[in-house]
């Protein structure tokens, strides 16, 4: 049985309902209509899940918002029983509705493990975290479970049997034909001599030359004569077999096709594992049309994460964060005063918004990230800069969820940006598809 969030959060005394069952049930309910909400609208995840990490979440902020007003849905005296906003049953509530979206979607999942990931990061949840850290393994599994499948490289490639019918057999009335004995008889006859009905051999026995000589021509007709009318009898039909050979040519086309699109998703892992080896050994952006070693560490971790993002699936194992961490760490360390190798995320979010070589990094952010109204990721912030690009500390904490002093190494920073456009994506065409169903 799937494992229920909401209790996991009475287990640790982190929300209190003073044993009321009642009170436990219509959080439920919340929950519930909170994953329905989602699944509806899985751009949402992000937010939902930045917001269920961060015990220190404002308790104006529009996500919490969203939650109370459907807390208060099931529980309209939940104001009354609370001092102020309860921010930590609601954080609660919305980890058990994101889970459970979590595990019937995968997109969400695979939002709901990147945003995790990253947030958790930069929140003080030390009394959570081992219910963060079971929630996460388990859809972390879900979603690597079925990246495997879309990475896999089969020992053999399987290729169904060629599917053709050959048309029914044309049956035909056939009657072999005969020679009319009587009417042969009766020209061999008359080629004998001059008794015959029709035209009849005028010379007699007693005269053989000239007789042998009528015989043989006229023995030669009359024989002639009955093979042709045999031959033109025993003339086939003519048979007309476009068609057969058409289908065919259709079934061969068809089986060959399909051989090949086998072929092909069979080693489309093994090609992208491939394209992925050179890609980091040339340490060359194709958005860029430069080399990472000639841009700043920063800027080219940054555009790192857009390049490896173009390159790979939405459902992709947690393997490949790792992959780009040490892609990143094949960049020469750009070296503070104090030689870590580290910058503050405040002035990291103001040279994306601002720098030129990040233009394609922001183009993709707009697309993604809708602009900043309350908790979201960076992409929102980076994506849609307004006249300066300096974001002050207390928007930053707000919009972000991230501390402007927070120090960020470039693999940190790239990998960050990495998860955020995973998620982005990932719920965008989900958005996408659900729009068109309708």
């Amino acid at each position: 049985m799937d494992q229920e969030f909401l209790l996991r959060f009475l287990e640790i005394g982190a929300i209190d309902l003073k044993g009321d069952d009642t009170k436990l049930d219509k959080l439920r309910s919340t929950a519930k209509d909170l994953s329905a909400a989602l699944r509806k609208a899985p751009s949402k995840t992000a937010r939902f899940t930045m917001v269920a990490a961060d015990p220190n979440v404002a308790a104006t902020d529009p996500t919490v918002d969203e939650t109370m007003a459907s807390l208060r849905k099931q529980w309209e005296t939940v104001a009354n029983a609370f001092a102020g906003r309860p921010v930590g049953i609601l954080r609660a509530i919305l980890l058990d509705a994101i889970v459970q979206a979590a595990r019937s979607d995968d997109a969400i999942a695979v939002a709901f493990v990147n945003t995790a990931r990253n947030a958790l990061a930069h929140a003080e949840t030390s009394d959570e975290a081992e219910i963060w850290r079971e929630a996460v393994s388990e859809i972390e599994t879900k979603v690597d479970a079925r990246a495997e499948a879309e990475w896999a490289t089969p020992e053999m490639v399987a290729v169904d049997p060629l599917k053709y019918t050959p048309p029914a057999a044309v049956s035909t009335d056939y009657e072999a034909p005969t020679v009319d004995r009587s009417e042969l008889k009766a020209k061999i006859h008359s080629a004998a001599g001059p008794w015959g009905p029709t035209n009849p051999n005028p010379h007699q026995s007693n005269n053989p030359q000239p007789w042998s000589q009528e015989f043989a021509n006229k023995m030669s007709v009359t024989i002639a004569e009955a093979l042709d009318g045999m031959a033109e009898e025993l003339a086939p039909a003519p048979v007309d077999l476009s068609g057969p050979l058409s289908s065919l040519a259709k079934a061969v086309t068809a089986h060959v096709d399909k051989a090949l699109a086998s072929f092909s998703g069979a080693t489309a892992g093994l090609q992208r594992r491939t394209n992925l080896l050179w890609w980091k050994e040339a340490l060359y952006s194709p958005s860029a049309h430069a080399s990472y070693l000639d841009l700043p560490p920063f800027e080219a971790s940054a555009l790192m994460a857009l390049d490896l993002h173009e390159q790979v699936p939405t459902y992709s194992p947690a393997s490949v964060s790792a992959f780009l961490r040490e892609a990143v760490r094949c960049l020469p360390a750009e070296k503070d005063d104090q030689g870590n190798g580290e910058r503050d995320v405040a002035s990291l979010v103001r040279d994306a918004r601002t720098t030129a070589f990040m233009q394609p990094f922001r183009a993709l952010a707009a697309q993604y990230a809708p602009a900043p109204v309350g908790r979201g990721p960076l992409l929102s912030l980076i994506g849609h800069p307004q006249d300066s690009g300096v974001v002050d500390a207390t928007t930053l904490r707000a919009l972000g969820g991230v501390d402007a002093s927070t120090k960020m190494t470039p693999s940190d920073w790239g990998t960050y940006l990495f998860r955020e456009l995973q998620t982005a994506r990932a719920t965008s065409d989900s958005s996408i598809k659900r729009a068109k169903k309708k």
